[in-house]
């Protein structure tokens, strides 16, 4: 009776009957189990959600070609601009949260894009955060007639002159306009925005002396700096730029002007749909760390004005809050809003 058909058809019923209750417990299916444990067994997409050539596209391509050499798999970059990168991170999150296709995200798409829109895209937890990948240097800069030539000069002239200086931004809500706008809410200034279509045009006429200062990229500016073509009044960041060595920090220099501890780099960042395996984002985060510790990675950033800057997903997490909070800061002063 033991091993009798009857029995044995009993207890393969009771099994099949068990198995939901077992999924319902958190039991992994095996098929899935062994789907994380080989990741990835296929090409993997990298959506950017901005031109080829651009400055987030250097960094994922970078990013790309040392994934593929870590893990043995295809990583390929899917461009879809538009919006201001709010396209393509709404993209991502039409599709499964397997670890094959993943975001490389900025600034503008992560931390303001979500605050600008009356009806938001989305919001930090619709993403998986898997590591953060570079802080892209940011520069104040002026014509070299204006009549100031640090920023504690720049904010004592705005003061003395209210609405009568002007400054350049790639247009409304971008980095470089919301910068200015977070200096200006510290300090208690009142400078004019003029937005332009785009940094590029906004820098041409910063240097005809159209407009007298901007936020700019040191990727865009450095060389133009260095031509004697626009001054640089500070460093957008923390920590002096290894491209610009001889320029001081807005923080050290307009400590007395209430800019102690200002701190607007852009950064990149790659992410996955909400619900990635922890199996997979950990697969990532030491990849991620291997390639950010190459000195070729290290020189192909630097070339674009970034540097590698490695954070896991706990630390990703806590500093984009840190950055949604300032930028929301700066988007409530300005009074900027996309529809």
């Amino acid at each position: 009776m033991r091993n009798s058909p009857l029995l044995k058809r009993r207890n393969w019923i009771l099994n099949a009957l068990a198995a939901p209750s077992l999924l319902a417990l958190g039991w992994p299916p095996l098929a899935q189990a062994q789907a994380q444990s080989d990741y990835p067994n296929k090409p993997v997409k990298i959506v950017v959600g901005f031109p080829a050539g651009g400055g987030t596209d250097v960094f994922a391509r970078a990013l790309a070609q040392g994934l593929t050499a870590q893990l043995g798999q295809q990583f390929v970059i899917d461009n879809k601009p538009g919006a201001g990168g709010v396209i393509a991170s709404q993209s991502l999150l039409q599709t499964a949260a397997d670890g094959y296709t993943l975001l490389v995200g900025s600034t503008s798409t992560q931390a303001i894009a979500p605050l600008l829109y009356a009806k938001r895209p989305y919001s930090a937890a619709d993403f998986t955060p898997i590591a953060h990948i570079a802080s892209v240097g940011i520069v104040l800069v002026a014509h070299p007639s204006a009549p100031f030539n640090n920023v504690s000069e720049l904010v004592a002239y705005a003061r003395q002159r209210p609405g009568q200086l002007n400054y350049a931004s790639g247009g409304n809500g971008v980095t470089n306009h919301l910068a200015m706008e977070l200096l200006k809410s510290r300090t208690r200034s009142f400078i004019t925005h003029i937005p332009y279509r785009g940094s590029a045009p906004a820098l041409q006429d910063v240097m005809a002396g159209q407009v007298p200062v901007m936020f700019d990229s040191i990727a865009s500016s450095g060389p133009q700096i260095r031509a004697g073509k626009v001054k640089a009044l500070g460093i957008a960041g923390l920590a002096r730029s290894d491209a610009l060595p001889g320029v001081p920090t807005i923080s050290e220099s307009g400590a007395g002007v209430g800019l102690g501890g200002f701190d607007t780099p852009g950064w990149i960042a790659l992410y996955a749909p909400k619900a990635l395996p922890a199996a997979i984002t950990a697969r990532l985060q030491d990849a991620v760390a291997k390639v950010l510790a190459s000195p070729e990675v290290a020189q192909r950033f630097a070339a674009a004005g970034a540097a590698p800057r490695y954070l896991d997903a706990t630390a990703l997490t806590a500093y984009e809050a840190t950055e949604i909070s300032k930028w929301g800061e700066a988007i409530q002063f300005s009074g900027a809003k996309l529809d």
